[in-house]
């Protein structure tokens, strides 16, 4: 998988600057703002995260046409919007198993690198005629780019869950049934830190576009030092879940109590 993220980072690389530049920068605000507001952006997070989870079931269920695709989301939209709390317990659960599962399906041995499964990248895409240009590429190359190389990953993530082993499912279950209690027990927790990691994601996601249009190499810097930038993450994501409880407490519940002068008055 290595391979294929770093070939298209070398075509990414010479995208037209505005189609990295400018959206890079949306992609960071917004990422700030889930990082750390959370808790105040609850439906409008809520929204997009009901629209991944609905992503996430279509994709796992099998190739459907686009407007399948897009119906779930509008469902998944409305559904995070009214329902935010059960919306952000699916999600966490859903990522959590299948980052689990993916990685554990994946391997981590140089027996399993070799097999047909989901670090082999025997299938990925390429574009000779893109490779000797320098730069320049316009939006319908850099999408039909993205595009192939999305569904090249995506392809390779169900083809490692659907042939994980028990250990994996039992791991899946576990990372399940962990984001559930947390979410039943401790809701302003689980959404904060939901959204924290998901911040933190969309920031790393646009800080690389951005890298990508300053001829920078990310994805081979993180595979370098995965460890730091694991760490880097986690420090964020504790960072993030931290500030959004201290800047939104919670709702102060009103106590009904008589007072005694109105007891007094009933009395008369």
């Amino acid at each position: 998988m290595l391979e294929a993220l770093e070939y298209y980072q070398s075509l990414a690389q010479k995208f037209q600057s505005q189609l990295l530049t400018g959206p890079g920068i949306i992609v960071v605000l917004t990422g700030l703002c889930i990082w750390l507001a959370g808790l105040r952006w609850r439906r409008v997070i809520g929204a997009f995260t009901g629209a991944a989870v609905a992503a996430i079931g279509v994709f796992l269920i099998g190739n459907f046409a686009a407007n399948v695709v897009l119906t779930a989301c509008i469902i998944g939209i409305l559904a995070g919007i009214v329902i935010n709390r059960v919306v952000f317990g699916i999600f966490g659960a859903a990522v959590g198993a299948l980052v689990i599962m993916v990685i554990l399906a994946g391997g981590l041995t140089a027996a399993e690198v070799t097999a047909d499964n989901f670090v082999s990248d025997y299938s990925c895409p390429t574009w000779p005629e893109y490779e000797q240009i320098d730069a320049g590429l316009d939006a319908s190359a850099a999408s039909q780019i993205t595009t192939q190389m999305a569904e090249y990953f995506a392809d390779r993530a169900k083809k490692a869950i659907t042939s994980a082993s028990a250990v994996s499912f039992a791991a899946a279950g576990v990372v399940i049934v962990i984001a559930v209690a947390a979410a039943l027990m401790a809701p302003r927790l689980f959404i904060a830190a939901v959204s924290s990691s998901l911040g933190s994601a969309v920031i790393f996601a646009g800080m690389i576009m951005l890298l990508f249009y300053k001829g920078s190499k990310p994805i081979s810097c993180i595979a370098q030092r995965p460890r730091f930038y694991a760490m880097v993450f986690a420090a964020m994501v504790i960072f993030g879940t931290v500030v959004q409880l201290i800047l939104s407490p919670p709702a102060a519940k009103q106590v009904k109590a008589d007072s005694p002068d109105k007891e007094k008055g009933e009395k008369r």
